[in-house]
Parts: C-alpha cells; sequence; structure tokens
C-alpha cells in the first residue's frame, strides 16, 4: 500500500492545527492548567473528542493516509467501535501524561541549571509548542500502530515503506 508523504504531512499540519486549538481553549480558556488532577482528566477527554469527532473524520475524508486503513465506522460491529475508542483514548491518555511530564522536566531542567527561582516557569505552555510535542508523540504511536496494522494486512514481514 503506498501513501503519499504529501498526504501524510497535510494530515500533520490538519492534527498540528486542532491539538493547538484544544490547547488554546482547554489550558489557556478554562484555567484547569494550575491543578494537576483536572489537567490528567479533562485535557485527554478533550483530545479524544476532537480526535474521534474532527481531526480524524477530516483525515479520512480528504486525505489518504494510514488512517484508511481502518474500517469506517459505519462498517464496524459493536465490540469493533468500543475497542478502537479505548484504544484511541489510551493512546491519547498517554501522549497528554508525556507531554506533561516533559513540560515538567524540561522547566525543572532550565531551573536547575540556570539557578532561578523555583515558582518561575521558563518554557510555559502555550499553543504552538504544545501542538508540536503533542503531536509528534501522537505520531510516534500512530506510526507504530499503523506498521503492525499493514504488517498484519499484507502478511508480511517487511513494511520499508512506513
Amino acid at each position: 500500500m503506498d501513501f503519499p508523504i504529501k498526504e501524510e504531512i497535510k494530515a500533520f499540519l490538519v492534527r498540528l492545527w486542532f491539538s493547538g486549538l484544544v490547547c488554546y481553549l482547554v489550558l489557556w480558556g478554562s484555567g484547569i492548567s494550575n491543578d494537576f488532577l483536572d489537567l490528567l482528566l479533562l485535557l485527554p477527554i478533550a483530545h479524544f473528542i476532537c480526535d474521534m469527532i474532527l481531526t480524524n473524520t477530516i483525515i479520512r475524508a480528504i486525505f489518504k493516509t494510514r488512517l484508511n486503513l481502518q474500517k469506517k465506522y459505519s462498517q464496524m460491529k459493536s465490540f469493533q467501535r468500543v475497542k478502537v475508542w479505548v484504544y484511541s483514548y489510551l493512546e491519547v491518555f498517554l501522549s497528554v501524561l508525556i507531554v506533561i511530564g516533559l513540560y515538567e522536566g524540561i522547566n525543572r531542567l532550565v531551573i536547575l541549571i540556570g539557578g532561578l527561582d523555583k515558582l518561575s516557569v521558563p518554557f510555559p505552555v502555550e499553543p504552538f509548542g504544545y501542538a508540536f510535542i503533542y503531536t509528534f508523540i501522537y505520531y510516534i504511536f500512530y506510526f507504530i500502530k499503523y506498521k503492525f496494522m499493514l504488517n498484519l494486512l499484507q502478511g508480511r514481514n517487511d513494511v520499508s515503506d512506513l
């Protein structure tokens, strides 16, 4: 199966824009970034809803990417839908958890190296940086998932074009 790199890049930019949108609306708009528990509950839910309803639907409809390997929603049985939802939520939750950890680690490292005040935030969360980090982490999971799926569909071990 051939997936044009231009299509993947366009899909990457759509996903990047929606990730920045979620950061802007949820992190900046609601102020949940002050409470860690709210951050871990609401941010993955917002990303999950945005991915399932907007991002993946737009990418499947417009671009020829690896997302087209999945069955269409109307062709899935109930247990397949639930399985897709659970896996997608876990993928988003892990991505958000890694992004939060990266921001925390980078800030602590800069504070430690620079000898700054422990209450300062040298690398604050902003939509552009957040979107790039989140989308990069998301695409790591994306390519791992679809490498195995394409391998399973084609019945071969060498999938060098991914």
